[in-house]
């Protein structure tokens, strides 16, 4: 595997440093018994086994002139065989530190994506190695509890819990017999352990079968731009995959809904929580955060006591904490909210004609059945989608509140637009690409909902914002670096 990058000599100098990194030097050690005694290279070693060698750089860079390189790490000793060896040298090397004092941003970056991509390669190295343990160690004996056993192991060796321990062998285990093109996906980099676990918690309630088949729909398109929208993804493609399965688990949580509070807070604070049916859920939340922001600073509740104003300096959050408090323990009337919540679905599938996933705005994808359920009772608006890219072309006026242009770029972007944002479209601000002030026009392919954040980052700080067609969006780092996002259409997701 090959990565280059441009940068001058602050790119050769990231190679360099990396590749000091992970060097080694084999030392024979008498009471030693290598499997490959003829093997002074640990990655030959890996290699021999079938995993490739890792993804950073293997020839050997010459720093640039006047760079004082850091010496090698001492020989590993013992452990200086095999696999062992490369890890015993790995990036605690002494020195790393020092080496990386001068680079520029740019290189810092490019140096940053190397090493998550090597993490990935040796946590999919982890992941085959706890697979092998677990195989090494199969029942001899009825009753016998092989995770458990093993994760004992793992834990006394990682300064682990064994419930931690067990925990990891499991999710190595799954991973390695039952989702193998993941761990393919993981050894090269094109995604990271966080991702590898989604794939096998999301599928845990699938056959084999079914899991390969979400699987090889979701890794087709790589590692989106935030673990949210992966998961996302894997919500849909299991949606998709098990449309019946999904509705009998979602039938089946329904009943553990709950309220629970949490007393192990310090300095007088405590969590209420409550599991909730996700539509439930956005539209209670979007009362209560109609209700904040009625509460302008400075200015009282009007249906309140005049004797107690709202303090100036509060903030929108501690706002909703107490219209929270003041709906559930009936301590303020407030003035009715009116709230809704949004679900895009296809006209087919609430006639009955075929069970596609449904979208539940600012939550994601839901079940057909889910979604007819919730239109029973609901006011129904038409939304034209094409059906080559799934870009919606028009969006009907016949219902308020919001105007018919704001409604089209939310449906066509369905969260925030910059990289890995997750805020959903409805909570953001349209932006207007070019400033309406630089003469940009009010159109789709001049609006973008941004975050508050990320609106006054593009606005104010140093990040630029283009949108080369609609719904695409280029962003332009400080280190002048590009991110291309596409974060919609929500029938693609």
């Amino acid at each position: 595997m090959t990565f280059g990058w441009a940068g001058g000599l602050a790119g050769v100098r990231s190679c360099a440093i990396l590749e000091h990194m992970f060097e080694y030097s084999a030392v024979p050690d008498p009471d030693h018994h290598d499997i490959h005694p003829e093997v002074t290279d640990p990655l030959d070693l890996v290699e021999r086994t079938g995993h490739g060698r890792p993804p950073w750089p293997a020839a050997r860079l010459d720093p640039p002139a006047g760079w004082d390189e850091p010496d090698p790490p001492d020989p590993p000793g013992a452990a200086g065989a095999g696999v062992a060896g490369l890890v015993a040298s790995g990036p605690w090397s002494a020195g790393v530190a020092q080496s990386v004092e001068g680079l520029d941003a740019d290189a810092c970056l490019s140096l940053l994506g190397l090493v998550g991509r090597g993490r990935a390669w040796l946590d999919a190295l982890g992941v085959r190695l706890m697979d092998q343990l677990a195989g090494l160690r199969s029942p001899t004996e009825p009753g016998r509890d092989v995770i458990r056993d093993t994760g004992d192991e793992i834990a006394a060796e990682l300064a682990l819990s064994p419930t931690a321990g067990a925990r990891q062998i499991d999710e190595a285990v799954t991973l390695a017999s039952r989702l193998p093109g993941t761990v393919d996906a993981l050894e090269a980099g094109r995604i990271d352990l966080g991702r590898a676990k989604a794939v096998a918690e999301v599928t845990a309630g699938l056959s084999d079968e079914q899991a390969t088949q979400v699987e090889a729909i979701v890794l087709a398109k790589g590692r989106r731009d935030s673990h949210a929208y992966f998961r996302r993804g894997l919500r849909r493609a299991v949606v998709k995959v098990d449309p019946d399965g999904a509705e009998r688990r979602r039938r089946s949580a329904r009943r553990d809904r709950d309220v629970r509070i949490d007393t192990r807070g310090e300095d007088g604070m405590a969590g209420l929580t409550a599991r909730l049916p996700a539509a439930d859920a956005l539209a209670a939340f979007d009362h209560i955060d109609h209700l904040a922001r009625q509460l302008r600073s400075g200015n009282p509740d009007p249906d309140g006591d005049p004797g107690e104003p709202v303090d100036p300096v509060q903030s929108l959050a501690q706002r909703r904490a107490d219209v929270l408090l003041d709906l559930i323990l009936g301590r303020r009337r407030h003035h009715p909210a009116r709230t809704s919540v949004n679900v895009t679905v296809a006209a087919s599938t609430l006639a009955g004609a075929d069970e596609q996933p449904g979208h539940l705005h600012g939550y994601g994808t839901i079940t057909a059945a889910h979604a007819r359920e919730l239109a029973e009772h609901a006011t129904w608006r038409r939304i034209l989608f094409d059906p080559a890219d799934g870009q919606p072309l028009e969006v009907s006026r016949r219902r308020f509140p919001s105007p018919p242009l704001a409604r089209h770029v939310r449906t066509r972007t369905a969260w925030c637009a910059f990289p890995g944002c997750s805020k959903p479209a409805e909570r953001c601000d349209l932006d207007h690409v070019t400033r309406h002030t630089d003469r940009g026009l009010t159109c789709d392919d001049n609006l973008s909902p941004l975050c508050r954040r990320h609106h006054r980052a593009k606005d104010d700080g140093p990040w630029k914002l283009a949108q080369p067609r609609p719904g695409h969006y280029q962003w332009t780092a400080p280190t002048g670096r590009t991110y291309t996002t596409h974060p919609g259409p929500i029938t693609q997701q």
